[in-house]
């Protein structure tokens, strides 16, 4: 209820998707809403100007970020992830690229909007690897059916997401809101070949606008889905924020949060933040989200030490910054002997799923693999340059390369392991002397075994395409999927988060989005984070009655 005493009935920290989606509900519903966002507001035309007039650097190995470094703001305070911010201690390097400003990462995302199955909630007492849910596929589907219906998700309804190209799967209570983007002639011959092998092509659920959705356009294929859809067609967390404001909820930008305080009896009696000039801060509110997203939110939770709580906020079990999970993967580059043309709509759509579950999960990973839609058309150049080819020979090779060059990139699922972790720098700050993330990183025999089973399926593949393999990168690829950090349970022994994402040592804080997930399988999270959050505000507000 609200509390006069107090700044807001609740403060939300971080504006991205999570935070918005969950803002958005509160406020509709007539409380009071504060959000908290560590980055400035955007604008659209001015990320989409600074992304045509960068200097093109695309890579092979990641082609998916077209572009040299962001376009996106890097002041002081908010250092960018594409540079030294993240600092990588483990083996294996964990280089995440997420986005500090209003609206958050969605922003530049690709707009893979999956579920899970029913058999990613019951990894371990099914395969015997990680863990379970403390809940099962049928608790989370209203809320999936939700979520899409709040992201505008476009998608083929009736078709077997398992990759078995049977039964529709996973189970649904709703259709998707918009029928699927009209597959490219890429899609239909690379499926007319792989099928030869039983690779059944399924077509990936996005947040792209397929009919005019609320006050999104249509999509108009343009390719550069990621760093920014020029037009807006793509969702991202704008959407949420722009309503929640509307219906009453502040935000706050260029507010970072570096302390969270609690009394001795756990309730969370306020958060201190910082502006840009290095000024502080204080608000109250009866009950405070934690939407940081996975290296923002346990970074805090550490940060935030007192005399009562000297390992930090919520970590009674020591498993805040804990079970740090992604989808680490490998890429193949093939060049094709007859014109396919990839760079036709969307930067992705078609993926293979044949390894996404069964038995074989007690001995190798689940793994998606899919095709990316881009056309690194500069690198190529470059390239062709250097060996001295000029003139029409050049724009020759360009056609011939540019129609006929493909990427597969398989997403690999990895386990919660309490090494893999993130905690503060103790002798590195940002600008204005917050410690900036440690992570360290690894994977196991178990996400070894994933890439030599795809390692056959990229021999297969290429057989079946009668195309050459220019180049295969089995060096730890990271797909930005960050989850594990504040994980998800029943036990306050081992976990952060009951299954209603309330923090076990803290009854007014709440934690929203991927970092609450137990299992990573191998799709993108950020519906199953969205429809997590959803749940969450249904909680707030019909069982603890804020």
């Amino acid at each position: 209820m609200s509390n006069k005493q107090v700044d807001a009935d609740v403060i939300i920290i971080g504006s991205g998707v999570m935070g918005g989606l969950i803002a958005c509900q509160l406020a509709k519903a007539g409380k009071s809403v504060t959000i908290l966002e560590a980055g400035p507001r955007v604008k659209r035309a001015d990320i989409v100007e600074r992304f045509r007039n960068a200097p093109m650097k695309m890579s092979l190995t990641n082609m998916k970020l077209q572009g040299a470094g962001s376009p996106y703001p890097n002041p002081p305070h908010i250092p960018s992830t594409y540079g030294s911010y993240l600092q990588q201690m483990g083996p294996v390097k964990y280089p995440t690229k997420y986005l500090r400003v209003v609206g958050g990462t969605t922003w530049h995302f690709g707009s893979a909007l999956w579920r899970m199955i029913p058999n990613d909630f019951k990894l371990k007492s099914l395969y015997g690897h990680g863990r379970d849910w403390p809940f099962g596929y049928e608790d989370i589907e209203p809320w999936y059916g939700r979520a899409e219906h709040e992201l505008g998700v476009s998608g083929m309804d009736g078709q077997d997401e398992s990759g078995q190209g049977g039964k529709p799967w996973p189970p649904r209570s709703t259709p998707f809101p918009m029928k699927g983007l009209t597959p490219s002639y890429m899609f239909t011959r690379l499926s007319e070949l792989l099928q030869k092998g039983d690779f059944h092509p399924v077509y990936e659920p996005n947040g792209r606008a397929t009919r005019p959705y609320g006050e999104r356009p249509i999509c108009a294929g343009n390719n550069n889905c990621n760093p920014v859809c020029p037009i807006g067609a793509k969702y991202d967390g704008t959407v949420h924020i722009d309503q929640a404001e509307r219906l009453g909820a502040k935000l706050l930008d260029n507010s970072v949060v570096y302390k969270i305080e609690a009394d001795d009896k756990g309730k969370i009696t306020g958060v201190w933040f910082k502006k840009p000039d290095g000024s502080e801060h204080h608000l109250t509110a009866n009950y405070f989200v934690l939407a940081a997203y996975g290296i923002e939110s346990p970074k805090l939770l550490l940060m935030s030490t007192s005399s009562h709580y000297p390992k930090g906020i919520a970590n009674s079990s020591d498993q805040v910054g804990r079970n740090l999970m992604g989808h680490t993967g490998i890429s193949m580059n093939v060049m094709m002997k007859e014109d396919v043309w990839p760079g036709q709509g969307p930067t992705e759509l078609l993926v293979y799923l044949n390894n996404r579950d069964g038995e074989q999960r007690k001995d190798i990973p689940s793994y998606k693999t899919k095709v990316r839609n881009t056309v690194p058309t500069a690198d190529f150049a470059s390239t062709l340059i250097a060996k001295g080819v000029l003139g029409s020979k050049l724009d020759e090779e360009l056609q011939r390369t540019s129609a006929r060059s493909l990427n597969f990139a398989v997403d690999i699922e990895t386990l919660p392991l309490p090494e893999n972790r993130i905690v503060p720098s103790k002798t590195k700050t940002d600008g204005i002397g917050l410690p900036v993330p440690e992570i360290y990183y690894s994977v196991t025999d178990y996400w070894q075994a994933g890439k030599e089973a795809a390692l056959k399926d990229f021999d297969k593949i290429a057989t079946l395409l009668n195309a050459d393999v220019l180049k295969i990168d089995t060096s730890y690829q990271d797909r930005q999927h960050i989850m594990g950090t504040t994980i998800m349970g029943d036990d306050p022994q081992n976990s952060v988060v009951d299954r209603n994402c309330q923090t076990h040592d803290h009854p007014n804080l709440f934690i929203a989005g991927t970092s609450v997930m137990p299992s990573a399988s191998c799709m993108n999270p950020t519906l199953t984070g969205a429809a997590l959050s959803l749940r969450l505000a249904h909680h707030l507000l019909t069982v603890v009655n804020v």
